[in-house]
């Protein structure tokens, strides 16, 4: 059963980079502006801040799962109809923690993460809250107690996160047949609004069936506007993280009793206390006051400088998920998985994976400093440098059959990487000392 869940992460990544892939082609072809090197780098990084985190998290929780599990006396069969039945349940799960995410302002902390970007593409996907794992283990949790045994909760989640990737297109039209009981991309661009008509609409990952029950569910009329009304204008995935958490403490600080305090976490999005306005949002307006869609560009050389190291450290995070998950040979039974899983557990706490885990997050800050082009971004970026070419031999000291000419290289790269980093800010401050 591991070696499943094994194929089926590998062929969620597999997928989404195809998909992926072909967007970009049928944009070029369609001269139609789908992706912004910014946005997509964005959600990237989120999802590397939240797959991270997850490392430890679903660890633990496969512990938490599996002694609910042994602890109910009743056991539901494995095999495929039990698989199929844990879908629909899964799905069912998930549609009560996505739509209560949007109707609880602590939830929708979370999740509004996802929907901050104003683009629409397979990399919205990756662009989620640490947060958000956290939430979704309290409503899986019940899936053990039902007596699904934690593998099979575990491939059922699987499933339905690469699932997201096909539904997030804005070139896949209606389809047929499929609108009725599937959740389709048309379904889930209504979800991605932010026009009124649309709001708090669509909630199903792989079954629309529970928006048509529970009276969620909207038609696509036309192609939506898509991020959060409010708007949201930083490529720094930290603030992404935790901007509107800093809402709602702001507000519940300004507010007077315990009671109105509380109802900002608890109501929802569209609550405020009477003594409290909502902060004010964030997009900006052209002469005629509509609303300006936010688009950060580069130009070449910098974004160039860019990719490329943002490119690095998701080759960093993939050699973590490496070094994470080096799974057994074939098949295993429940008491093998929960041996191995304990041995991954110990394994985390090593000191040069957290190293490597603590280079990946301070550079995914320091991404996001440079692409916000805040003040000091070109230090912390000099600080990222310093630690990946201290850090990066370190980790491939512990590691066996690592080349030493690797370690070498990524020196001399960091090196190469720092002399550029010179040379682009040089440039920027010519290019202001002209302007001013």
């Amino acid at each position: 059963m591991l070696s499943t869940l094994k194929i089926m992460f590998t062929a969620g990544v597999t997928i989404a980079l195809l998909i992926l892939v072909i967007e970009l082609i049928v944009s070029r072809i369609k001269k139609q502006r789908v992706y912004t090197l910014a946005d997509t780098l964005t959600n990237l990084s989120c999802g590397m801040i939240e797959r991270s985190f997850d490392a430890f998290w679903a660890v633990m929780l496969f512990f938490v799962f599996n002694y609910i599990y042994q602890m109910v006396p009743w056991k539901i069969p494995s095999g495929v109809i039990t698989w199929i039945i844990a879908l629909f349940v899964t799905d069912f799960l998930a549609y009560w923690h996505h739509r209560l995410s949007h109707e609880i302002n602590f939830l929708w902390a979370a999740h509004i993460v996802h929907h901050q970007s104003e683009e629409l593409n397979t990399s919205t996907v990756f662009r989620v809250s640490f947060f958000a794992v956290i939430n979704r283990s309290f409503f899986f949790i019940w899936m053990p107690f039902l007596g699904f045994d934690p593998l099979t909760v575990a491939s059922t989640a699987i499933f339905l996160g690469i699932y997201q990737f096909l539904t997030h297109s804005r070139f896949v039209g209606k389809l047929g047949f499929l609108e009725i009981f599937m959740t389709t991309p048309s379904h889930h661009r209504v979800h991605h609004a932010r026009n009124p008509k649309y709001l708090d609409k669509n909630y199903g990952h792989i079954f629309i069936i529970w928006d048509k029950m529970f009276g969620t569910f909207m038609e696509e009329q036309e192609e939506p506007d898509y991020g959060i009304t409010s708007g949201f204008e930083s490529s720094n995935a930290f603030r992404a993280q935790f901007s509107y958490w800093k809402n709602l403490f702001t507000r519940a600080s300004r507010t007077k009793g315990l009671k109105n305090k509380a109802a900002v976490f608890l109501k929802g999005p569209e609550f405020t206390p009477e003594d409290v306005e909502h902060l004010p949002s964030e997009y900006k307006t052209d002469t005629k006051g509509e609303r300006i869609h936010f688009r950060q560009l580069f130009g070449i050389e910098k974004s160039a400088y860019i990719l490329i190291n943002v490119i690095s450290t998701f080759s960093l995070f993939f050699l973590l998920t490496r070094l994470i998950v080096p799974k057994p040979e074939g098949e295993v039974e429940m008491s093998v998985a929960q041996a191995y899983m304990q041995e991954a557990y110990e394994f985390l706490f090593q000191d040069y994976v957290l190293a490597l885990i603590g280079l990946i997050l301070f550079s995914i800050l320091s991404h996001g400093y440079f692409m916000d082009q805040k003040r000091g971004s070109g230090v912390l970026d000099s600080i990222r440098l310093i630690a990946t070419a201290l850090i990066v031999p370190f980790v491939f000291s512990n590691m066996e059959n690592v080349s030493p000419y690797l370690t070498t290289g990524i020196i001399a790269a960091t090196a190469i990487m720092a002399l550029w980093l010179i040379r682009l800010k040089w440039y920027d401050r010519k290019l202001s000392s002209v302007k001013a």
